[in-house]
């Protein structure tokens, strides 16, 4: 390697280290305190960078958002890779990948709250900033990860009989339901669990359990 090559090398890791600061920083006070109430010098002091620096990467605050959603994922995705993949989980049956999976979405919201809370900000963002579906491209190829792992669950527990379908629906609607009821009780336990006195009677976790158990038993051929 010339010294140039390796100049430019070091430069590039430079940038990328900066650009994690940042997008880390925006994670932890979007989560926070949501997306709408934080200014990008608020988010230059956090990460201990010049504001200009942060417009270099960035132009606007909603670039920083989609771009902090996309970094959050990726980040989850690596996290849960050792569990949803390699020959033991690939020798369960489908029902038993499927199980394995909601029990990391429980573990989410016991070690994780905070990406939760984001997630949640960060759609409402989106819907009152009102941007474009051609932005999103990276976001969404970002979740397809743990999609694709649950749908090959659904469709391995369906070829296997140990899932059933319910008849007139297919394998995505199946996906989109489950999915869509368990990480909406999440995020919202995230955000309200200790809202209201009455929110104690019972325990988030023990609500979370229970869903994943109902989801799981009307499913389960």
């Amino acid at each position: 390697m010339t010294a140039i090559e390796k100049y430019n090398e070091e430069k590039q890791d430079v940038k990328s280290q900066r650009k994690i600061r940042i997008l880390s920083s925006a994670f932890d006070l979007f989560s926070e305190k949501g997306i709408d109430f934080i200014a990008i010098t608020d988010i230059a002091k956090k990460a201990e960078i010049g504001v200009a620096s942060i417009y270099r990467y960035y132009e606007t605050k909603d670039q920083i958002a989609i771009n902090t959603a996309v970094w959050a994922w990726n980040e989850r995705s690596t996290r849960l890779l050792p569990v949803i993949s390699g020959e033991a989980f690939e020798n369960k049956t489908g029902f038993e990948k499927l199980k394995t999976i909601f029990e990391v979405f429980n573990e989410l919201f016991e070690e994780d709250r905070a990406f939760l809370r984001f997630i949640y900000f960060f759609d409402s963002y989106v819907f009152r900033q009102d941007i474009t579906k051609e932005n999103f491209d990276d976001y969404e190829e970002s979740i397809k990860f743990i999609q694709d792992k649950i749908l090959d669950s659904i469709n391995k527990g369906i070829e296997d009989k140990t899932i059933k379908c319910p008849e007139g629906f297919t394998d995505r609607e199946l996906y989109y339901t489950i999915m869509h009821s368990l990480f909406s009780m999440v995020q919202k336990l995230s955000l309200s669990e200790n809202l209201l006195s009455m929110n104690a009677e019972v325990s988030a976790q023990k609500q979370i359990k229970l869903l994943i158990e109902m989801l799981l038993n009307s499913i389960k051929a």
